[in-house]
């Protein structure tokens, strides 16, 4: 059955937010955690814009070669949540790297609670229904980072990327298809996690793989 075109803007997101929710919790039963429950309260933080926060270059080629994804670079050091607020201090800042996925989408929701930040754009007219969200979370390093093993058992697909990779870390997505598509991207690094997921309603969503990696990257300060 088609779902109705007239949809509550805020239901859909809270939807897409479920979406990624659970997909992290599938994650989780693989060895990498779950991002905690969306929070509308709280600011992200003081306003601001991307900082020239070193960062280390990685590799950036190849494809990661091996089964060694998530966990290649055992000795890399394990990054912070509050490295990437230190370059992109708030949810306008962080939206910066999501160029045109934005695009025509207002910042709904923003949170800084427990270890994770959240921030949420969607459409706000007619009955146009597309929503982006980015989560930012701690964990408890490289224990969290699945292999490429794991990210087979769960359904999802492994995103080769070397610089990533490089870091100790590794990419992976999965999608959500029917009416209510939702596609999840998820880089994971000792110490920290990011996920950007991506829903829309009859049509697919505006973000998914490399390109989502790309941004993670940025926002990790991983170049390559």
């Amino acid at each position: 059955m088609t779902a109705p075109r007239l949809v509550s803007r805020a239901a859909f997101a809270l939807l897409v937010a479920a979406g990624a929710l659970a997909f992290a919790g599938c994650a989780a039963g693989s060895g990498t955690a779950a991002s905690p429950s969306v929070s509308a309260s709280g600011a992200v933080g003081g306003a601001g814009t991307p900082s020239d926060g070193a960062s280390d270059p990685g590799d950036g080629d190849g494809d990661g070669g091996g089964d060694a994804g998530g966990g290649a670079a055992p000795a890399a050091p394990s990054m912070a949540l509050a490295d990437v607020l230190a370059r992109y201090p708030d949810c306008a800042a962080m939206g910066s790297v999501l160029g045109s996925a934005i695009d025509g989408l207002e910042l709904s929701d923003q949170s800084n609670e427990d270890g994770t930040v959240q921030c949420n754009w969607m459409s706000t007219t007619g009955d146009y229904v597309n929503t982006v969200l980015v989560t930012v979370t701690t964990n408890n390093g490289a224990v969290d980072v699945p292999k490429k093993d794991d990210i087979a058992a769960i359904g999802s697909e492994y995103i080769a990327d070397g610089a990533v990779e490089a870091r100790g870390g590794i990419a992976y997505g999965t999608k959500s298809t029917g009416d209510l598509r939702i596609y999840g991207t998820l880089v994971d690094m000792p110490g920290v996690g990011v996920s950007i997921s991506s829903g829309a309603l009859n049509e697919d969503p505006r973000l998914f793989g490399a390109p989502a990696v790309a941004a993670a990257k940025q926002l990790l300060g991983i170049a390559g």
